[in-house]
């Protein structure tokens, strides 16, 4: 069985679009999975489309850790709630998961007929900051903080994740790296973020790309790599704070 994980906060706009992305063919052999720390109609805009919603406190890594603990599937499927990650790509995902053990859905310099001008744009600048640091490890991703991932249950319980919040998908990438994962992509498309940019969680907070370098720099054990980090994050933040 395959399990569907999707993270949401307030995502009433962008979660219908998500669920139903959904191949029916994979629909049939897995269980969908929202949970869920919204205040607004997600949950139950979920629950009318059929699937099992799960509550729990905010906290992207908290909500992924807690649902992988719930599921029952073999191979776990992440996706983001918020209209970005094409559900047409999961069987693309598992079909290279056959050989890897953990797949990413990456946006990347590849052009689609149904790419959001804006979000491509958005995208050149997000490499400039949170690509380099990744291939310092050897972590080769387009789009390494993608949420849309694949990844086999007894491979997910190695990894004995810790992270609460965002920062969860680069321990993930640090740890399969640390674990000698074979790490795949697949190319997807920039889709519209559904409810606009500016409300992402994410990229709009320099905060937590601050924590996020300090995740890498925490487990990164090469202190060439540790200095190079850290004049990555200190050229971020400072120019995002001036």
């Amino acid at each position: 069985m395959i399990s569907i994980i999707i993270s949401t906060l307030n995502e009433e706009e962008g979660i219908a679009k998500t669920i139903c992305s959904i191949p029916e063919e994979i629909r049939k052999k897995s269980e969908v999975i929202v949970v869920d720390a919204s205040t607004d109609y997600t949950p139950i805009i979920a629950q009318n489309l059929g699937v099992r919603v799960i509550k729990s406190r905010k906290g992207k890594g908290r909500q992924m850790r807690e649902a992988a603990k719930k599921s029952k599937g073999d191979v776990l499927v992440f996706m983001d709630g918020d209209g970005t990650d094409p559900g047409g790509y999961i069987p693309k995902l598992l079909k290279k998961l056959k050989k890897a053990n953990l797949v990413l859905g990456c946006r990347s310099v590849k052009a689609f007929k149904e790419d959001y001008p804006m979000m491509r744009t958005l995208f050149k600048f997000y490499r400039i900051f949170f690509v380099p640091p990744f291939y310092l490890i050897n972590f080769q991703a387009s789009d390494p903080l993608a949420g849309f991932r694949a990844i086999r249950r007894k491979d997910w319980d190695k990894l004995n994740l810790k992270s609460k919040t965002f920062e969860i998908e680069t321990e993930i990438n640090i740890k399969a790296i640390k674990n000698g994962f074979i790490v795949k992509e697949v190319k997807i498309p920039h889709l519209k973020r559904c409810g606009g940019i500016l409300k992402s969680k994410f990229g709009t907070d320099p905060k937590m790309w601050f924590r996020i370098f300090k995740l890498f720099l925490k487990y990164s054990e090469d202190k060439e790599i540790k200095e190079r980090v850290k004049k990555e994050l200190k050229d971020v933040f400072f120019s995002e704070v001036h």
